[in-house]
């Protein structure tokens, strides 16, 4: 009945296959777990070669790196249950009825997705990272206001979905680099009229990046948003950042903001601030759009 597909990449995702197995064996359904390193190489695949002396679960570690997109693809093509349920490799169930929460909307409703939410954990050594405060501030919202923009709060790391309808709709494998990838994924569910519910079964992110490593995966993401722009993927302005960027284009600004990018992107570091993080990815983007007219 259930696949659980669990893309990672240089990560050690022992730890949640356990839990997510001891919750699967104990809700009795037909079970397989996935979990495929997208060509890593990294020595932490020695800890996730144990996933495979575990009953129904399996680890595989591809040769090459084939990309977010395409490594689910992949994952769903593996999957041979009717019911998918994608997580990141770095999170980690909140409740020890994760499982069978979701399986009581899998009875039930085939043609919708559904969203279980992010959480972050409130230490002292998080809270000093930007990457924690962008997720407080931009992700980790209750399940209402969730629902009210359903699509907008779409994410990759924790979603169930159907199979039949995960294939008419797939991941768009053009997307190689860091993010965006849940932008075009739920734009697109939008376009088809497939329902996005948003539930209170949250999981942990705990792979919480270093600044300097989250502002460069910031980087490749607004270089995806210009590539699905330039690509007529989504609309000129789609999103307010986009619209930001029209706009300072209109009034002849855009390329004084570009030049910005390398000061704003120091500032966004050093400060670990989200102000100076949705600067850098305006003038970023700025000078991406220049540079592709």
């Amino acid at each position: 009945m259930l696949s659980v597909l669990i893309p990672t990449y240089n990560y050690n995702a022992l730890a949640l296959v356990n839990e997510l197995h001891k919750q699967l064996l104990k809700s009795e359904v037909l079970f397989e777990i996935i979990c495929i390193d997208d060509g890593s190489k990294s020595s932490l695949n020695q800890q996730n070669e144990k996933i495979n002396a575990l009953p129904y679960a399996r680890f595989n570690a591809l040769k090459d790196n084939i990309g977010r997109s395409a490594i689910r693809n992949y994952l769903s093509e593996q999957a041979v249950y009717s019911w998918l349920l994608f997580l990141d490799s770095d999170v980690l169930p909140a409740s020890p009825l994760f499982i069978s929460n979701y399986l009581k909307e899998a009875s039930h409703k085939i043609g919708a997705v559904f969203c279980g939410g992010i959480r972050y954990l409130a230490s002292d050594e998080n809270k000093k990272l930007l990457r924690y405060k962008y997720g407080i501030k931009f992700e980790e919202m209750n399940v209402d206001k969730r629902n009210k923009r359903p699509y907008k709060f779409f994410f990759t790391a924790n979603f169930l979905i159907y199979k039949t309808l995960f294939n008419k709709i797939r991941f768009d494998e053009k997307l190689i680099k860091y993010g965006r990838e849940d932008l075009l994924f739920s734009l697109t569910l939008k376009a088809e009229n497939f329902p996005v519910i948003h539930l209170e079964n949250e999981v942990y992110h705990l792979g919480i990046d270093a600044d300097a490593v989250f502002v460069l995966k910031t980087k490749q993401a607004m270089e995806n948003i210009v590539y699905l722009a330039e690509s007529d993927l989504i609309l000129p302005k789609e999103g307010n950042l986009l619209k930001t960027v029209y706009y300072l284009s209109l009034f002849g600004v855009s390329y004084a903001v570009g030049k910005l990018t390398p000061f704003f992107e120091k500032k966004a570091i050093k400060n670990a601030s989200i102000f100076y993080l949705n600067c850098f990815k305006v003038s970023y983007l700025c000078s991406l759009k220049k540079r592709y007219k």
